[in-house]
C-alpha cells in the first residue's frame, strides 16, 4: 500500500509526462494501490482492492502502457486513456467504460437571476454520509461509469471544507449532490448528482442543480463547472437548461477489460 508522502512524490513526477491519469486522483482514492512501475519514462500502479483492478499511469510514451496491458489478460479498468490509443486498447479487449466532457456555466450570477422560486440550501450532516453513499450506490450504471461513493469517501470530502446538498421528502434525504468552490473562489465544482431510483423523474435533480447554483453564488463563485458522460442524454439536457455547455476539449475517457 502506498504511503501518501510516496503518493505526492510518484505524482509530482506524473505532473512532468505528457500522459497521465495520476495527476486526477487524490491519496484517499487510491491510497490501496501499489507500484507496479516507477522506471524513467513510465509510472504505473495498480489497485486490486478496486472490481476490476484499476489502473493509474504516467507517461510520455502511452504505447509502454500498451505493451505491458498486452501481456496480461487480466481484468482491468484505465481512465483517462488518449482518444488516439483507443482502438489499440479494443484489440486487447478493452471497451469503453464512459467519457466525460466538461461542461461550463461561464456566468452563474446571470443563470441564478432567471430562478424562480430557488429553493433554500439543505446541507448534508457528517451522520448522514452513509444515507448519502448508498442513494449514490442506488444509482449505479445508470449512466456509464457510475458506481457511486462510499460512505467513507463522503465523510473525507466533508472533512476537507467541503459541502453536500440535499433534496429531502417526508424528512428523508432522497437526492444529494456534492459541490466545492476552487480556483481561489472563483469556480463552483458540481462534482457529483444522484436522486433516488424512485423519486426520479420528479424534478428533484432541478432543485438540487439550482441548490448549488444558489450555493456557488453565495460563496463568491462567478462561473461552474460540471462533468457528465457524452451518452447521458438526460443529465446533459438538465445541465443545458442551466447553461451549462460543453467545451471543445478532449474528454476523459474511461476504459475497461472483463
Amino acid at each position: 500500500m502506498l504511503t501518501e508522502e510516496l503518493f505526492n512524490m510518484l505524482t509530482a513526477k506524473a505532473s512532468e509526462y505528457k500522459y497521465s491519469s495520476l495527476n486526477y486522483v487524490d491519496f484517499e482514492a487510491c491510497k490501496n494501490a501499489e507500484i507496479l512501475v516507477d522506471e524513467l519514462g513510465l509510472i504505473l500502479l495498480q489497485d486490486k482492492s478496486k472490481s476490476p483492478t484499476m489502473l493509474y499511469f504516467a507517461t510520455n510514451d502511452f504505447e509502454k502502457v500498451i505493451k505491458i496491458l498486452a501481456k496480461t489478460s487480466e481484468k482491468i479498468r484505465i481512465h483517462f486513456v488518449p482518444r488516439s490509443y483507443a482502438q489499440q486498447l479494443k484489440t486487447l479487449g478493452f471497451s469503453e467504460w464512459g467519457e466525460y466532457v466538461d461542461f461550463w456555466n461561464r456566468d452563474l450570477l446571470q443563470t441564478v437571476k432567471a430562478l424562480e422560486n430557488p429553493k433554500a440550501i439543505d446541507y448534508l450532516s457528517l451522520d448522514e454520509c452513509e444515507k448519502a453513499s448508498n442513494i449514490t450506490k442506488s444509482c449505479t450504471l445508470q449512466s456509464r461509469g457510475f458506481e457511486g461513493d462510499s460512505k467513507e469517501a463522503y465523510e473525507t470530502w466533508l472533512n476537507a471544507g467541503n459541502n453536500i446538498l440535499t433534496q429531502r421528502e417526508s424528512g428523508d434525504i432522497v437526492g444529494v449532490c456534492s459541490v466545492s468552490i476552487y480556483n481561489e473562489g472563483t469556480t463552483l465544482w458540481i462534482k457529483e448528482l444522484a436522486v433516488e431510483p424512485r423519486y426520479q423523474r420528479l424534478g428533484l435533480g432541478k432543485k438540487l442543480i439550482e441548490q448549488a447554483i444558489n450555493y456557488g453564488i453565495k460563496n463568491g463563485a462567478v462561473k461552474g463547472f460540471l462533468a457528465a458522460d457524452v451518452l447521458n442524454e438526460t443529465a446533459i439536457s438538465l445541465y443545458k437548461k442551466y447553461d451549462f455547455l460543453a467545451n471543445d476539449e478532449e474528454g476523459e475517457l474511461q476504459m475497461i477489460r472483463v
